[in-house]
C-alpha cells in the first residue's frame, strides 16, 4: 500500500475522530486534540499492520471534514 487517507471529523463531545476505510475492514481511533490525534493514528496504524508489515503505507494524508450547520 503507497498512501492511506485518513478522514477527520471533530467529534461532538469535544476532540477528532479519524477513520480511513481499507479493502478489509478500517481503522477508526480518536484524540482530545490534533497532536494527540496523531500519535494515535501512527499507534492505530502499527497495531493494524503489525502483522503484515509489507503493506504498511508509505505516506499517510490527512483529510479534514467541516461540517457547518445553517440556521
Amino acid at each position: 500500500m503507497k498512501k492511506l487517507v485518513f478522514t477527520i471529523k471533530s467529534d461532538s463531545d469535544g476532540g477528532y475522530v479519524a477513520k480511513s476505510k481499507l479493502e478489509k475492514g478500517s481503522i477508526i481511533t480518536q484524540g482530545d486534540d490534533i497532536q494527540e490525534l496523531k500519535e494515535m493514528i501512527k499507534d492505530a496504524i502499527e497495531g493494524y499492520f503489525f502483522d503484515k508489515p509489507d503493506q504498511k503505507p508509505k505516506s499517510v494524508l490527512l483529510k479534514f471534514e467541516e461540517v457547518l450547520a445553517l440556521a
